[in-house]
Formats: structure tokens, C-alpha cells, sequence
């Protein structure tokens, strides 16, 4: 009568390797090492190891399974608290958001209808002077012929 396969695990800290095998040494060859696993206190037998029952579904297949590495190191992080929300803090906040943006906008408007207006004082002083360059050349050139008129021949 044959033997009743039992179930072995062993570890490389990155996969759990698992299989139902009636001896050590048919597990070591089913996990292909040449190490004895056993001996190195790596491997052990394992009956209620999670993947037992598919183990003893398919005696001599290798059931690998994802363990350790970056996954386990972030499953053993403590979980983010979620933040306390004050609705009172933050109606504030929000308030107090709404009317600096409102000063902002405001500011803005007042910065340009002050340059607005600066370049229209600007424009109609440069009108006053061209109108006052008119004026003194007309009177300077009708004082020149007065005195040209005045001097002896």
C-alpha cells in the first residue's frame, strides 16, 4: 500500500514554496535544489500550511506563492490614520480663502484702471506739449520777423 503524501513548505523570503510528497526526499527533488533544506532547518513538514489542501490535490506539483520581499514589508506598515475633518476649521478656511482671492481680484482691478488712467494723463500731456512746441514755434517765427524787419539793411 502506498504511503500517504505528507506537506512540506519551505522559504526564500520572496516565495513560499509548498508540495505534498510522501518523503523529504521526494519534496527536495520536487523543489529541484541539491541543498537539504531539512537539514538547514529551512523546510519543514507543514500540514496546515495555507496552501496545504491544493498541495494534496496535486501531490508533487510545487505551489509557489508570493511572501516577504516589498509586499510583505508594506503590508507590515502601520496604515495611514485618516485625517480628523473639523468642519468648523474648514468653513473657515474656505472663508478666509474666498475673501483673499476677492482682495486679489480687487487689488488687480485697482492696479489696472490706475495704469489706465496714468496712460491716459500721459497721452494728453504729450497733446499739451505738441500743442505748446506749435504754439512757440509760430510765436518765435513771428518774432524773428519782426526783428528781421526792425534790423538796418
Amino acid at each position: 500500500m502506498a504511503r500517504a503524501p505528507k506537506v512540506f513548505t519551505w522559504s526564500d523570503g520572496f516565495h513560499r514554496y509548498t508540495v505534498a510528497a510522501t518523503s523529504r526526499a521526494k519534496a527536495l527533488a520536487a523543489w529541484e535544489t541539491d541543498r537539504d533544506l531539512f537539514k538547514e532547518g529551512v523546510a519543514a513538514e507543514a500540514p496546515d500550511a495555507p496552501d496545504a489542501k491544493a498541495a494534496l490535490a496535486a501531490p508533487g506539483a510545487v505551489i509557489r506563492r508570493a511572501e516577504g520581499g516589498l509586499k510583505a514589508a508594506v503590508d507590515k506598515l502601520p496604515k495611514p490614520k485618516p485625517k480628523k475633518t473639523d468642519d468648523g476649521a474648514e468653513a473657515k478656511r474656505k472663508k478666509a480663502l474666498a475673501e483673499a482671492e476677492a482682495a486679489l481680484n480687487a487689488a488687480e482691478a485697482e492696479q489696472r484702471d490706475a495704469k489706465a488712467d496714468l496712460e491716459q494723463r500721459r497721452r494728453a500731456l504729450d497733446e499739451e506739449a505738441k500743442a505748446l512746441e506749435r504754439s512757440w514755434t509760430a510765436r518765435r517765427a513771428k518774432l524773428r520777423k519782426t526783428v528781421e524787419d526792425l534790423q538796418p539793411r
